[in-house]
């Protein structure tokens, strides 16, 4: 296992305060005040006044999980390239964010449709945007993409998604994903 600055940081100056000088050289690192602008902005250290820092406790760091995911779920959606919800983000669409799926409180996947001829597109296009498309990804989000054909996804509250007959295929194909969900769909016709 790799140790990070923030790892190492927190062993040796523990919860008391400390300047970017004492870092640099603490952690034998020149670009400390780098280094610790970066901890700033994930939420590991706190900024006490100018120059002044502390590592702050695992319960005092804020939740990125959702900053992250919305940043995700943005980039898909900015992008140039045809998709539709796919999956489990469909069925989350179609039920109006009433029956989620998740294989971990750490981890979301997000599951798009898209032409078949624009996979390779949209592979090189998350990568591009640092997003994951690799089932090994298991912290953070990651994006599953399939192509299909014919493409012809339909519109649920301005966003492209499967169709709603495609999204009752799936949940009754997986009962044990979905139990209910059938029941929680909203009618959009």
């Amino acid at each position: 296992m790799v140790l990070t600055y923030a790892d190492v940081g927190a062993h040796i100056f523990g919860e008391r305060e400390f300047d970017s000088g004492e870092f640099a050289r603490r952690t034998n690192n020149p670009r400390a005040a780098k280094i610790l602008s970066e901890l700033l902005m994930r939420g590991i250290v706190a900024r006490r006044s100018r120059g002044r820092y502390r590592f702050l406790r695992p319960s005092e760091r804020p939740d990125l999980r959702a900053a992250e995911w919305e940043r995700v779920r943005s980039t898909i959606l900015g992008s140039p390239l045809p998709m539709a919800w796919d999956g489990a983000t469909a069925v989350e669409t179609w039920t109006d964010g009433r029956y989620k799926v998740s294989p971990s409180m750490y981890c979301r996947v997000f599951y798009i449709a898209v032409p078949e001829s624009s996979v390779a597109e949209w592979v090189a296009y998350l990568s591009r945007n640092g997003i994951s498309t690799r089932a090994r990804k298991r912290v953070g989000a990651r994006v599953e993409v399939r192509g299909i054909s014919p493409f012809s996804p339909v519109r649920v509250d301005g966003e492209a998604v499967i169709s709603r007959e495609d999204v009752v295929t799936l949940i009754r194909g997986h009962p044990g994903v979905y139990a209910d969900a059938e029941a929680l769909l909203i009618d959009r016709s």
